[in-house]
């Protein structure tokens, strides 16, 4: 074993056992009514509130929880992608009435301000600089990537070709060329029917 397997196993254990003791209560009765009715009782504007004291109360401390905004945003973004696919193994009829009650009650007006809300953060931080340095970041690593497989491999990209279904590329690209013709099809009838209803007035 390498020096370091010992800290992954134990962070590995760890994670392992919360995820026990979570299960665990999760088949609590009692823990269950209490999260359920916690949440029929939450109130958009409470959170709001929360927000402002956590942070203006101790400015300090609020920008320190901000530092882990990265390791949140990965949590919460594995944690998506793992109920996209359990939600995969749902009956279609139970997914379709799960979806619909789901959409029924996100407020879509409160949602409408986000892009405004954040536009004026990203003005005042030079969002679009900061874009434009993960681009060429990201542009420059894929390029060094490249360069070291050409510099071990100068036929990389055959290699890679030959690795390639071409019977599935051509059914994709074909599925996307009927998808659009279909598309196409369909904005020219609606196009055609409304300019034949407008003559008709």
């Amino acid at each position: 074993m390498m020096p370091g397997d010992g800290d992954v196993l134990r962070s590995e254990d760890a994670g392992g056992a919360g995820a026990r003791v979570l299960r665990e209560v999760m088949r609590t009765p009692a823990f269950m009514s209490i999260i359920k009715m916690n949440i029929a009782s939450l109130d958009p504007e409470n959170a709001a509130l929360l927000v402002r004291t956590m942070l203006w109360e101790d400015s300090e401390l609020s920008l320190s929880m901000v530092a882990l905004a990265p390791d949140m945003v990965n949590y919460v973004v594995e944690a998506v992608l793992e109920l996209a696919r359990q939600l995969d193994h749902f009956p279609a009829p139970l997914l379709d009435a799960f979806l619909d009650e789901l959409a029924g009650g996100i407020d879509t007006d409160r949602m409408r301000e986000v892009p405004a809300a954040y536009g004026r953060i990203a003005e005042k931080v030079d969002a679009g600089r900061r874009l434009a340095q993960a681009l060429g970041a990201a542009v420059n690593a894929g390029a060094k990537m490249i360069n070291r497989a050409a510099g071990r491999n100068p036929y990389f990209v055959r290699d890679a070709l030959a690795e390639v279904d071409g019977r599935e590329v051509a059914r994709a690209g074909f599925a996307v060329v009927r998808s659009a013709c279909l598309w196409g099809y369909s904005a020219l009838k609606k196009m055609i029917e409304r300019v034949a209803g407008q003559n008709a007035r």
